[in-house]
C-alpha cells in the first residue's frame, strides 16, 4: 500500500518553495541560454552550481548526514512553482535541486569527517597525556 504523504504543511517544503520562487523571479531565462541566434537548455549541473553558490539554498535542510534528499518532496515543490504540465523546465529544475542536495550533503559529511577526526585527536591527546 502506497502512502501519499501531503508537503503542504512540512518546513522543509515551505523553504525550499519560498527559495524557489525567490530565485526564479530573480533569475527569469535560468533554464536556458542564448549565444547569438542560437537558443538552448542549460545542464543541469550547471543550475545545481548557482543553487549551492545561494546562501538561502544553504538552509534548506533537504538531506541529513545519513539520509538521501527527498526525491518526492523536491518534486512536489517544483510542480508547486512550475505547474502543470510537466515539462523540460520542471525536470531540469529537478535534476538540478537533486544535485545541488548532493553536492551540499557530501560538503557537510566532509566537515564532519573532520570535526570527527580533529575530535579523536584531542581525545586521544587527553587520555594520553600523562
Amino acid at each position: 500500500m502506497n502512502v501519499v504523504y501531503d508537503y503542504g504543511n512540512d518546513p522543509t517544503a515551505q523553504k525550499l518553495y519560498s527559495f524557489l520562487t525567490r530565485w526564479l523571479r530573480a533569475h527569469p531565462q535560468w533554464a536556458t541560454e542564448t549565444t547569438g541566434w542560437r537558443c538552448q537548455y542549460r545542464d543541469a549541473t550547471a543550475i545545481a552550481n548557482e543553487l549551492v553558490s545561494e546562501v538561502e539554498f544553504g538552509e534548506v535542510r533537504l538531506a541529513g548526514l545519513l539520509n538521501t534528499p527527498n526525491g518526492e518532496l523536491i518534486q512536489t515543490v517544483v510542480n508547486w512553482v512550475l505547474p502543470y504540465p510537466m515539462n523540460i523546465e520542471s525536470k531540469l529544475l529537478f535534476d538540478a535541486i537533486m544535485l545541488a542536495a548532493n553536492a551540499k550533503q557530501r560538503n557537510e559529511r566532509g566537515l564532519a569527517a573532520v570535526f570527527s577526526i580533529a575530535a579523536l585527536v584531542f581525545l586521544g591527546l587527553i587520555v594520553f597525556s600523562d
